[in-house]
């Protein structure tokens, strides 16, 4: 351990030298500082002290074994006083870093680069230890350390407000060994056709749902394109297995998708020499928006055309057209990867100017001289140098009204909106959105002052703000629906959205079912976490069950499978007619339930998906990130062609109306086939909005019709009833959950939404067939809906 003692930098990682963060931020920065006369060692938890496992699994270690692995380093750091220790993720193993220079003075720099705020190395600890938690501990950690080196723009502005001296440094490639050197050389391994490779750790959920997207956008390639090609994977991971069994089941006929067991790092060169295009299909999440893929630059390096969702560093390192291809959406998305695959100049050009792009500026030389200068500076002398009471968790949990406990990034969002209402220099000014309901129970909190470290006048003048300024307050004169309190007990079935309906057991069971999708992946005692059910549940709440994932188009989903339940029609022996005007997973999901799912788009590109559809091509229409049976479900496309039917003596039992397919023009046409179709007592379940304002700009239920009005209008027209009532009552949480149609954030999740002027909230409800409706009556139930 001598080499340790004698050190200038010590670059101390969680991880091995087999994953990217380690291998480039810790054993390549180590060399480049090295190379410029900084003497330079790396300390690899996994290497060097025998951690069992990296990466993603990490989370599977005991936490008595993470905290003997610290003491371990600490032993090596704390004998080399004077060492800078650049800390490669505030992972667990900072612990040790942190000891060593609160013993010993040293100094340390930061290194992040990955969104892994969730994570929680000391979860079981926090509660007597709340310093622990990812978000507090990443926020005084970056406050003290000496510079902080961020590897994306995404995690640079999450550091930079908390140190200045933070830099953007990226996960870039070494030369030596990518590089295009060998692309002329036979494919001795992986043959002649047009590559495409994704490659990494498949250690969850995000990655498996960015692969299952990637492979869906190549199995809607055309056909006569995509037998030009081969889709290579090479995976390792804990989740690769399972990944493995469902595109097989997804795409049993796709004899062009490969796998590949892990390769070694120091042979990937070559692998890339044998590779045409690189798919990066990232989903925008938080997690991938911070990343800085280091295949990104390898590809690059060796002359691989990129393909890639606008998702992260590939918008800001490389030009859409000319040194990459982006795609927003499967279809998009799909559509550049078969330019790339059909059109052998485009794909060279775009690979060439990629490869110039990163000769300039993301190869570990370019970045040498910079990341040593960073580290230079932290090693330079410093002339300047010489709440009580109930819990806050518990706090917000009694004073929300809520069943479950509150998850922990609720309570971290509720923090960093009550820090930037602080540094507001005018409180009218900040966005109503942060003026919510846990900020609020935060505000109340006696230990707020202290803990949070704000004055007692500037938390009531907060206080203040926020009572005044939040979006229920503004938004509640102008509703024309009567005011009305929730009723007790479960929720109706026909009701508004309502952020309430997430404290019902029943309907957040149907929550958790629906969140599973193809890219879950729940930690399970296969992970060997003596605790694994804590870690589940804790995923749970942050994922599921939190305020701020509470939103409109999960909320309706999950209505119409509640309400489906409730009414006895998901045994698994219903026929159901799903009726909608744009792809939905809800009715995939559906197939988990029933024994059959007929879907009919009547959407304005029906005629084009049917040709489609006609000619072999995959149907779009079965791509949604969802588990689903193949062989329950029927899609069919426009209402000119030959329509879905009952099958014999055996009708449908229930005919929903989704993605607003009650407001299409041709409702009343398709509701009434529809309703000689289905079963006598059969329901009809329709997803909509309702205009709360009265306002003009959106099709939707007038606010008259809230209430008893919906129940006389089925009544009057139709041989339906209205089951269950319907709860028209709107809570200041959900409100304040509003977004503005076209605006920045309009993606964000909500549960209201201004559109033009119009105020619109979701609503489900569902109808019982009592008796026959007369003809013309279903037209004229449309045309009094839509009015």
């Amino acid at each position: 351990m001598a080499r340790y003692a004698q050190a200038d930098v010590i670059f101390v990682a969680q991880d091995g030298f087999k994953l990217a963060p380690a291998r480039v931020r810790a054993y390549s920065f180590a060399k480049l500082v090295n190379q410029r006369g900084i003497r330079a060692e790396v300390l690899s938890f996994f290497d060097h002290l025998g951690a069992a496992e990296q990466g993603g699994p990490v989370a599977g270690l005991a936490e008595e074994e993470k905290l003997r692995l610290n003491l371990a380093a600490f032993e090596i750091l704390s004998r080399n006083p004077r060492a800078l220790l650049y800390v490669q993720k505030a992972g667990y193993h900072a612990i040790a870093c942190l000891m060593a220079a609160a013993r010993n003075g040293n100094r340390i720099v930061l290194d992040y680069d990955d969104y892994d705020l969730g994570s929680q190395p000391f979860r079981r600890i926090e509660p007597w230890l709340p310093s622990l938690k990812p978000e507090e501990f990443l926020a005084r950690f970056a406050e003290r350390a000496q510079a902080c080196v961020a590897s994306s723009r995404r995690i640079l502005d999450l550091l930079a407000p908390f140190n200045p001296n933070t830099h953007l440094v990226h996960t870039v490639a070494d030369r030596d060994v990518f590089n295009p050197g060998r692309r002329g050389d036979g494919r001795r391994r992986f043959g002649d056709s047009v590559n495409i490779l994704w490659c990494g750790d498949v250690w969850g959920d995000i990655p498996m749902k960015d692969i299952v997207f990637g492979v869906d956008a190549f199995a809607l390639v055309p056909s006569r394109i995509r037998h030009k090609a081969r889709f290579h994977i090479i995976g390792f991971g804990r989740a690769w297995e399972e990944l493995k069994r469902r595109l097989r089941q997804r795409h049993p006929d796709m004899d062009n998708l490969v796998f590949h067991e892990h390769i070694p790092p120091g042979e990937f060169g070559a692998v890339l020499n044998e590779m045409d295009i690189g798919v990066l299909p990232y989903a925008d999440n938080a997690f991938n928006a911070s990343k800085s893929p280091t295949k990104m630059f390898e590809y690059m390096l060796t002359k691989v055309a990129i393909c890639a969702t606008p998702v992260g560093e590939a918008v800001h390192c490389l030009e859409d057209g000319a040194s990459i291809l982006l795609g927003e959406g499967l279809e998009d998305f799909s559509a550049r990867l078969a330019t790339l695959i059909d059109d052998d100049d485009r794909r060279r050009a775009v690979a060439e100017a990629a490869y110039e792009r990163a000769l300039a500026d993301y190869t570990l030389d370019a970045v040498g001289d910079r990341l040593t200068a960073i580290i230079r500076q932290a090693m330079a002398p410093d002339a300047s140098a010489g709440p009580a009471g109930v819990p806050l968790e518990t706090f917000m949990r009694q004073a929300l009204g809520r069943r479950l406990a509150m998850p922990s990034r609720e309570v971290a969002l509720a923090r960093g909106d009550l820090k930037a209402a602080a540094a507001a220099p005018d409180l009218a000014a900040v966005d109503p959105r942060r003026w919510s309901a846990p900020l609020l129970a935060l505000l109340d909190w006696p230990g707020a002052a202290r803990s949070e470290e704000v004055p007692e006048e500037t938390l009531a003048r907060i206080r203040e703000a926020a009572l005044r300024h939040r979006n229920a307050h503004r938004l509640r004169p102008r509703l024309r629906i009567a005011a009305t309190e929730r009723p007790d007990g479960p929720p109706c079935l026909g009701k508004l959205a309502a952020s309430e309906d997430w404290e019902d057991p029943a309907w957040f069971a149907w929550a958790q079912r629906f969140k599973t999708n193809c890219g879950t992946f729940h930690v399970s005692a296969a992970d060997n976490i003596a605790d694994f059910e804590a870690v589940r549940d804790d995923e749970l709440l942050n994922h599921v069950y939190s305020y701020f994932k509470r939103s409109r188009g999960t909320w309706e989903r999950v209505h119409l499978l509640y309400g489906l339940d409730r009414l006895g029609l998901l045994d698994g022996t219903a026929r159901m007619l799903a009726v909608s005007t744009a792809v939905d997973g809800f009715y995939l999901t559906l197939t988990e339930w029933v024994s059959c799912v007929d879907v009919l788009n009547i959407g304005a590109d029906a005629t084009a998906r049917a040709e489609r559809a006609a000619a072999g091509e995959m149907d779009t229409w079965l791509l949604k990130p969802r588990l689903f049976h193949r062989d329950r479900i029927a899609v069919h496309h426009g209402l000119s062609g030959a329509r879905p039917e009952a099958a014999g003596e055996r009708p449908w039992n229930a005919v929903l109306l989704l993605q607003d397919a009650i407001f299409d023009p041709a409702a009343g046409d398709v509701l009434a086939w529809a309703d000689e179709r289905l079963a006598d007592g059969g329901v009809l379940a329709i997803m909509g909005r309702l205009r709360l304002d009265g306002g003009t700009d959106v099709a939707g239920l007038g606010p008259e019709l809230a209430g008893d009005g919906l129940a006389a209008l089925f009544a009057r027209h139709t041989g339906f009833e209205l089951l269950g009532g319907f709860d028209a009552s709107l809570s200041d949480a959900t409100l304040d959950r509003l977004v503005r149609t076209g605006a920045p954030g309009a993606e964000n999740p909500h549960l209201v939404a201004l559109t033009g002027d119009t105020l619109h909230a979701s609503v489900v409800w569902f109808c019982r067939k009592t008796g026959p409706t007369a003809p013309g009556g279903w037209a004229r139930l449309a045309a009094a809906l839509r009015a």
